[in-house]
């Protein structure tokens, strides 16, 4: 999750998606990778809060939604 865009990471590393159908899905190496050149590769001055979120913890509260109000489309949340 790249909170300094509100977004998740996109798929191959390119972009950012506030979709969670479609948000990038990443080996814990490569989140790590990702989450430390952003945080220190451009901008040595002041780390970006970027953070690494497990699958599961993602999937849960969507999977939780859709069973509490079926028919709408929690990849639509803000």
């Amino acid at each position: 999750m790249a909170n300094e865009h509100r977004r998740w990471w996109g798929p191959g590393r390119h972009g950012y998606l506030k979709q969670i159908a479609t948000l990038g899905r990443y080996k814990e190496a490569q989140a790590l990778e990702i989450r430390t050149n952003a945080m220190f590769g451009r901008r040595r001055d002041r780390p970006l809060p970027e953070m690494p979120v497990p699958l599961k913890l993602v999937t849960f509260p969507v999977e939780r939604f859709k069973a509490l109000y079926s028919g709408d489309d929690p990849g639509h949340l803000p």
